[in-house]
């Protein structure tokens, strides 16, 4: 006879299963697939940096967990989750000084049925100008910044599925201050979460910064003949996720949580990752990830420190992760739940 516990096992190692086996296949497929043949033609990229340590930290297999205010960002259906109003502050050192600053409001609503939230992202850098002519520098710099402000909704449609949607304003100033576009567009996520049932198994999809291609404003004119040309657009970089998390061990100590996520760009190949997270007493977090295609930034790692002051709940998350090349990531996660 099976217990919920042992069938809730099987039928997450049957559906991890069925997830994995189309990247049995050799790279040279994987190479192939869908989105494989548009490497490198989307706009607005900076929106692939992930948001919230504890996500990250994950090897950001977090479509099926999703129970927090970085909820917004991978699977906005997550956010029906959320029963107190909370405060999320995001912070990632990316390679090459650029920095990308998050901030999530949480607002549960009884009048609606579900949770409001609201996003603010700004990333920003200072280059120093080249030409043909300078190629070591002009003595000038200028910003080059994106920046995004969202909203999302979310509820529990039934006991077992949730789901959620939120609309995004992107704006890129690509070098304004010495003559360069700037680019906008509004862009649609969607997800949901559904329980199966069985213990704590659950699966997820999404689908992220869909919508019209961003096209720089202005044109160019060429320094040399005075040729004028209209700029090209390119689309966003939409994000289809699916996976499936559970908790193989939970009790009033001790929860383990295991989450597998595949990922499909529209501009790249697939993706596989995997993460674990282990919490105790609801006051301390270790966790780690894998993304097991990716040519950099595949080995995550992090920790989260949890506690109670008054009324309030703090949580402060740290992710690590291992750029090769390209140097550490390192990212900071604050959150409030009040």
């Amino acid at each position: 006879m099976w217990t919920s516990r042992r069938l809730a096992a099987f039928v997450a190692s049957a559906v991890l299963g069925a997830l994995t086996i189309p990247f049995a296949a050799s790279p040279v497929h994987a190479q192939a697939s869908l989105g494989g043949q548009r490497a490198g033609t989307s706009s607005a990229t900076f929106l692939r940096i992930g948001v919230g340590a504890r996500a990250t930290g994950l090897g950001e297999s977090f479509v099926a967990v999703a129970n927090d205010p970085s909820a917004i960002y991978w699977n906005p259906a997550g956010l029906a989750s959320l029963q107190r109003r909370e405060v999320a502050f995001s912070h990632v050192d990316w390679p090459a000084d650029i920095s990308y600053e998050h901030v999530t409001i949480v607002q549960p609503s009884q009048r609606l049925g579900g949770s409001l939230a609201l996003q603010i992202g700004l990333l920003s850098t200072d280059i120093e100008e080249t030409t043909e002519l300078q190629p070591f520098g002009t003595g000038r710099t200028f910003t080059y910044s994106d920046f995004l402000l969202g909203g999302a909704y979310a509820r529990r449609w039934t006991d077992k599925l949730l789901v959620g949607a939120g609309l995004k304003y992107v704006y890129e100033d690509l070098g304004k201050d010495v003559g360069g576009p700037t680019t906008s567009a509004f862009l649609f996520d969607v997800g949901s979460i559904y329980y199966l049932g069985l213990g704590s198994v659950r699966i997820a999809t999404s689908l992220t910064n869909f919508g019209s291609e961003l096209r720089p404003s202005g044109e160019w004119v060429s320094p040399y003949t005075g040729e004028t040309r209209n700029y090209d657009g390119y689309d966003p970089p939409l994000m289809f996720r699916y996976g499936v998390a559970f908790e193989p061990i939970e009790n009033a100590k001790s929860r383990l949580t295991y989450a597998l996520e595949v990922n499909q760009p529209a501009d790249n190949q697939r993706l596989v990752k995997m993460g674990l997270e282990w919490s105790y007493l609801r006051q301390f977090a270790v966790r780690s990830g894998y993304n097991f295609q990716a040519d950099a930034l595949k080995f995550s790692a992090g920790a989260g420190f949890m506690a109670d002051l008054g009324q309030k709940r703090v949580n402060l998350d740290y992710a690590y992760t291992d750029g090769g090349p390209l140097g550490a990531v390192n990212r900071l996660s604050l959150g409030v739940r009040f």
